[in-house]
């Protein structure tokens, strides 16, 4: 078996999606949790181009980069004296136990499923490959109409978020 530069590539990908994954998980600092998830949602996005899902890896950058890491980002450093707070999440000895049995129960689960599956590993496998040429076809022509609505909603919900914090800040 020979490793090739696409899968050395998907390693440090994976690495970089699951790395950052367990800091999230782990770490008792809310700042370096929020700057790991930012990394996480990256590794993440890596992974659906690996897929060849063009589109869910541009709006995995676009959304959960762009608009959610940024957000949490912000409101940790506008939050006044955040390092001061000392709470963690300890949990119990039978909680833990109990915690424990449920993901030794998932991954048991998993494995089971994957057992059962069949996989196709030919090299021939079809994909579509205007993915994301169709899909913007689809939203201008036959759903331009929810796509538009939409994208009102969102401008009324922003408007309407700053209209909120300019009354709570005066």
């Amino acid at each position: 078996m020979e490793i090739g530069m696409r899968d050395i590539v998907f390693l440090c990908v994976a690495l970089l999606t699951t790395i950052p994954c367990l800091i999230v998980v782990f770490s008792r600092n809310v700042l370096y949790s929020a700057f790991a998830l930012f990394f996480t949602f990256l590794g993440t996005s890596g992974l659906y181009f690996f897929l060849d899902a063009e589109f869910l890896a541009i709006t995995q950058v676009v959304v959960y980069i762009g608009g959610v890491s940024v957000l949490l980002l912000f409101a940790i450093l506008l939050t006044k004296n955040v390092d001061e707070i000392r709470k963690t999440n300890m949990i119990s000895g039978p909680r833990m136990a109990l915690a424990g049995a449920a993901a030794l129960a998932l991954l048991g689960s998993f494995l089971y499923a994957l057992k059962g599956a069949r996989w196709a590993m030919n090299g021939n496998a079809a994909y579509p490959a205007t993915t994301i040429k169709g899909l913007g076809d689809l939203l201008l022509s036959k759903y331009l109409l929810p796509f538009e609505i939409v994208s009102i909603l969102l401008l009324a919900v922003l408007v309407g978020s700053l209209v909120i914090s300019r009354r709570s800040v005066q």
